[in-house]
């Protein structure tokens, strides 16, 4: 018997009110956000968002419950600090380390900046309001509109320098170093180090590996960069958009704006001007998880039933959950997964046991129940820290009939 999770999520908002920009903090549809643009998940299921029209950051618990990390709502600017003493200028994008330190694509500022826990803010790397191609250790770096970032487990940065055309690499001290594309030189074409090409990448993610994920945007393509900065494409054919889901150069977006990758390297992409939350595997097949393509709205629900308004950040927790921030509705969304069900018949062995196979997002507990009568259920297991696929054998014997079922943990 196989147990396996479908690919439709439901999603629900989390906190703001559709169609209502503000800057208050509070609980669920209470808060107000203001063309948020970027969101991150922390190990605590924590997400934080990158309010980029109120110049701010802020944090969502669990329940709802919204607050501002970082910044002053409406008021721009450029200094360090803590709280609301710190400034940015429209940030757009942001990641989560495992610590919980924030880092920040303080785009207007053209720098990189972060936040610890406490919401104390430092500038990392880049000049504020110098806009160059330069690269460097701190301030004598320099970007142009950064967007994208994510951190690795050393507390290497990289960057999507989205008006420069390149993927950035920055060390935990600052040191600034382009990692792939050509600074200013747009293009489609995949190679190594400074021989690739991107046109205007704003999202991107990392995987186990260090391998970068990035939403090339205005290629309308999801590529790859290794750490040795080998660039390929995934998904996507450059030029081209559209809404098919589809195998690799099969399939297509529409401004792909927004990127996260899982723990089994799954890439999650807010494709914006499609208003639809995408799944590509690691063999390189895209599905619509969410959404209805080209169709707006603010509709709750699961798959299709969803909808959402120029969604442009995407993040994913341990737990498999999607995070939005669907941006022209001002709100942020989560997409729960639903449980593995099963869809096979049982494999009796010659000892008259049961064996079957769950699959499952890494990370996971489930608890399995058996039956002889579909009514009454007893647990006979409880597999925990699920690496994707997990055998399981029943260990009782010579029954008539069993009935199984499994509740996620």
């Amino acid at each position: 018997m196989s147990l396996v999770r479908a690919q439709e999520y439901t999603f629900a908002t989390l906190a703001g009110s559709a169609g209502q920009s503000g800057t208050d903090n509070g609980t669920g549809n209470g808060a107000r956000f203001n063309y948020p643009t970027g969101v991150a998940a922390d190990n605590a299921g924590n997400a934080y968002v990158a309010d980029g029209d109120n110049h701010t950051i802020r944090k969502v618990t669990p329940g709802g419950v919204v607050t501002t990390l970082a910044g002053s709502p409406g008021n721009s600017g450029t200094n360090d600090g803590t709280g609301s003493a710190a400034r940015f200028l429209a940030p757009r994008k942001l990641a989560v380390d495992s610590a919980g330190t924030v880092y920040v694509a303080d785009t207007g500022n053209a720098t990189i900046r972060q936040i610890t826990p406490g919401g104390v803010v430092t500038t990392l790397a880049g000049s504020p309001l110098n806009y160059g191609t330069n690269d460097g250790t701190g301030s004598a770096a320099q970007f142009t509109n950064p967007t994208g970032v994510g951190v690795d487990s050393a507390g290497n940065v990289y960057v999507a320098d989205t008006g420069n055309h390149t993927i950035r690499k920055v060390t935990p001290a600052g040191v600034v170093t382009t990692l792939a594309g050509s600074p200013l030189n747009y293009g489609t074409n995949d190679g190594t180090g400074s021989a690739a090409r991107f046109f205007y990448p704003f999202g991107l993610g990392l995987d186990a590996a260090d391998n970068v994920y990035v939403a090339d945007t205005a290629n309308n393509t999801i590529r790859k960069v290794t750490p040795a900065g080998v660039v390929t494409t995934l998904a996507g054919l450059p030029g081209y958009n559209g809404t098919n889901d589809g195998t690799s150069s099969a399939a297509r977006f529409n401004s792909p704006y927004g990127l996260a990758v899982d723990t089994a390297a799954n890439v999650y992409v807010a494709d914006s001007f499609s208003h639809t939350i995408r799944k590509m595997t690691p063999a390189g097949v895209v599905t619509t998880i969410a959404g209805s393509p080209l169709t707006t709205g603010s509709n709750d629900g699961p798959g299709s039933v969803a909808q959402f308004n120029s969604p442009r950040g995407v993040a994913v927790d341990t737990a498999g959950s999607v995070y939005v921030t669907d941006s022209l509705n001002h709100t942020i969304r989560i997409g729960r997964p639903p449980p593995p069900i099963i869809v096979a018949s049982s494999l009796a062995l010659a000892n008259g046991r049961f064996s079957f196979t769950i699959q499952s997002l890494p990370g996971n507990a489930v608890e399995i129940h058996a039956s002889p009568d579909l009514s009454n259920w007893t647990s006979i297991a409880t597999l925990t820290n699920l690496t994707g696929t997990a055998s399981f054998t029943d260990p009782a014997t010579n029954f008539q009939r069993r009935f199984y079922r499994l509740r996620q943990l």
